[in-house]
């Protein structure tokens, strides 16, 4: 199993996507993620860490065990996959992103109450343009990464797809 592939698992997205706003330890990402069980989350993190997508960022003793701080690897990702290592990536990520939507779909929420819904956009940017663009997103998007304990914050999944257009 490549290093993508463990990682769009839904669980490991989730967790991912908590250590990505800033390296915590397995509890505190439990006490902000409770919907994942504890021995569920530790066996992700392994999965994680075996895969060299999260590394041990500090360790510390704390009353007679070792508290590990985690982080996101400096090497997460595949360097170069080929055309059909992406094909299969990408089918898997889009079967994740249809299973969510399944879900919600099926669920019994009020689907009028919640914001949803999906678009498509063409737009026109140099490299560096492209590059300021995505630095934006992710300014925007680090802040809402962690639930905050407002009231009536409710978890949002944004999938993204980001292409090139090809000219017919």
């Amino acid at each position: 199993m490549t290093n993508l592939e463990v990682a769009l698992h839904p669980v490991r997205m989730k967790i991912l996507s908590y250590l990505f706003s800033e390296p915590s330890t397995p509890q505190q990402i439990h006490k902000d993620l409770p919907e994942i069980a504890p021995a569920t989350l530790y066996r992700h993190i392994k999965a994680l860490f075996d895969a060299g997508l999260i590394e041990v960022e500090q360790e510390n003793q704390k009353r007679g065990a070792t508290e590990v701080t985690y982080r996101i690897s400096c090497a997460t990702a595949q360097a170069n996959p080929s055309s059909d290592e992406l094909k299969k990536l990408f089918n898997l990520y889009l079967a994740g992103v249809l299973n969510s939507f399944d879900r919600f779909l099926d669920s019994n929420q009020e689907k009028e109450s919640y914001r949803h819904g999906f678009s498509k956009a063409i737009f026109y940017a140099t490299p560096n343009q492209l590059d300021e663009f995505q630095k934006k997103v992710l300014e925007a998007i680090k802040p809402l990464l962690k639930p905050s304990g407002q009231p009536h914050q409710m978890a949002y999944e944004l999938s993204t797809i980001l292409l090139p257009v090809v000219e017919e």
